[in-house]
């Protein structure tokens, strides 16, 4: 069964952009700000989420505070992407570091590696453990 999964960006080419990219594995669902997002989210609440940082009004740091500070929706994993890390010091894993937010990619991310962060983070959700470094489950 495919994951449902909110994009959340206030330009439609990147919301075009990550349909295209995840449509073939999982059901895409939309909205071009922060505050539809959490509309979304109350009514009918996706499986992943993957926002932009920088939007008008509710932005994703304040949209990914505001899911995991509720008792309800505080388990969905939330991925923040941002162009705001192209050309600084400051590494994604960094800035992950001051959120509340799974995972913190910068654009433009790649359809592998995103699906690969949702997959990762539902494996996750579910209870799916990974094994050591250098481990496999039949070592």
């Amino acid at each position: 069964m495919p994951a449902r999964v909110l994009t959340v960006d206030d330009d439609e080419d990147v919301l075009n952009l990550l349909r295209l990219q995840l449509q073939q594995l999982h059901t895409v669902v939309r909205a071009t700000n922060g505050r539809d997002a959490w509309s979304l989210i109350e009514s009918e609440p996706p499986d992943v989420i993957v926002t932009d940082l920088v939007m008008p009004g509710l932005n994703g740091l304040d949209l990914t505070e505001r899911i995991k500070s509720h008792e309800t929706h505080k388990t969905i994993p939330v991925i923040v992407l941002t162009g705001a890390t192209v050309d600084e010091e400051i590494s994604p894993q960094v800035w992950k570091l001051g959120t509340m937010a799974d995972a913190f990619m910068e654009k433009p991310v790649g359809a592998e590696e995103l699906l690969a962060e949702i997959d990762r983070l539902l494996k996750k959700r579910a209870g799916w453990r990974e094994p050591p470094p250098g481990k496999g489950y039949y070592d």
